[in-house]
């Protein structure tokens, strides 16, 4: 795959991305859960059960940090070790159906925190906001280059 450099328009669309999701990041009112134990939910819950390995590589933390973070979230009953049906010895972690209502209430926290932001925006940016709509959606959906190759890699994060 040939890569392309990114425009200027690319990079402050980029640049627009990173502000939101630092915001979002900023006004979390969550204190039952880290923003990693989120992000762990999330990934199992799109990626379907996983290995401890393979959920540490791609969230980007030790093997040790990942243990200590599914101990955390398998003691709040959000996420369960099972055994890995394709090899006795290795144990995989799956979401259950609480870990699947913590991130519900979430995303829906996040959604509605969104929405009044939106609000203060005049008439025009809110149009502009909505027509993106389709293309935002194609942007999540399009597979990720750079995990795709991993076990258990999200492809419609």
């Amino acid at each position: 795959m040939v890569s392309v450099a990114p425009t200027e328009e690319q990079l402050a669309l980029g640049s627009a991305f990173e502000q939101v999701v630092a915001w979002l990041r900023r006004t979390r009112t969550a204190t039952d859960i880290s923003a990693s134990g989120l992000s762990l939910l999330d990934r199992l819950a799109t990626g379907g059960p996983q290995r401890i390995t393979d959920l540490a590589t791609q969230e980007g933390i030790s093997q040790p940090a990942m243990t200590s973070l599914v101990n955390r979230l398998e003691e709040r009953g959000w996420a369960r070790r099972t055994a890995d049906p394709d090899d006795r010895r290795a144990i995989r972690v799956e979401l259950t159906s609480q870990g699947t209502e913590r991130l519900e209430r979430h995303r829906a926290d996040r959604t509605r925190r969104i929405a009044d932001r939106l609000t203060i925006l005049d008439d025009a940016d809110q149009a502009a906001l909505l027509a993106a709509l389709p293309a935002l959606q194609r942007l999540t959906a399009l597979p990720d280059p750079r995990t795709e190759s991993l076990p258990g890699a999200l492809t419609n994060a």
